[in-house]
């Protein structure tokens, strides 16, 4: 529910008051440090010690997978699907399936062990956070503010379909489907890392302000785990 909150509330933000180009670049370089500290921190160690080959396995299907979401997307873009939001439609999609992603590793997380999976749902929630700003600010200038609005409960939506996929599905499972699921789940957040957030945020030069919030970003979660 946190993430599903933070997807409304970027919507709701991105409406009413959209960032400027440098905020946005300083919540995408926070953003960015706080998923690469969950997956550092809290996936690769709970893999770490399972079978390699499963482990190789699940992170290679999570890249191909990634690519082969971006690839759509730019498909989609090229063969102007949706008329005036195909520029839109692209993203939208990507986001779309990465919030069901995204929700099936949060399931997954709090069945494995509940600590893991606050700390996942945090830092998700503020990738996603993100995301809904991102998914609104793509919108045609036309669009109504309720069809607007629509796009991060849609968001939610979604994450929550992954949560209730992911549970119901693996409640009970131990073993390499779990590590198959954990590192796919890990390639997915590193692409969206590497792939999505800091490209994007390049687009605008680089601070020394943008710069720290990566490494506090990162440090919160590691503070966090430390908490727990």
């Amino acid at each position: 529910m946190l993430a599903v909150v933070a997807a409304l509330l970027g919507g709701v933000i991105a409406v009413y008051r959209p960032p400027g180009a440098k905020m946005e670049s300083n919540v995408q370089h926070f953003a960015a440090g706080v998923v690469i500290a969950a997956v550092a921190a809290e996936l690769l160690p709970d893999i770490h010690d399972r079978a390699p080959t499963v482990v190789v396995v699940g992170f290679a299907i999570g890249v191909v997978t990634m690519l082969g979401i971006h690839r759509l997307s730019k498909i989609i873009e090229k063969r102007e699907v949706g008329g005036g939001f195909a520029g839109a439609a692209g993203l939208l999609i990507t986001v779309g399936i990465d919030m069901v992603i995204d929700g099936v590793l949060i399931g997954v997380t709090f069945l494995t062990e509940a600590a893991t999976g606050v700390l996942i749902a945090v830092a998700l929630a503020i990738e996603v956070l993100f995301l809904g700003v991102a998914g609104v600010v793509a919108l045609p200038s036309g669009v109504s503010t309720p069809r607007k609005l629509a796009v991060p409960a849609a968001f939610g939506a979604l994450l929550m379909v992954g949560v209730t996929v992911g549970v119901l599905a693996l409640d009970g499972v131990t073993g390499a489907p779990i590590a198959i699921v954990l590192a796919f789940g890990s390639a997915a957040l590193l692409y969206l890392v590497t792939e999505e957030l800091l490209v994007k945020a390049q687009k605008v030069p680089e601070t020394p302000v943008s710069t720290t919030l990566f490494f506090v970003g990162f440090l919160s979660i590691f503070l966090l785990d430390m908490v727990h």
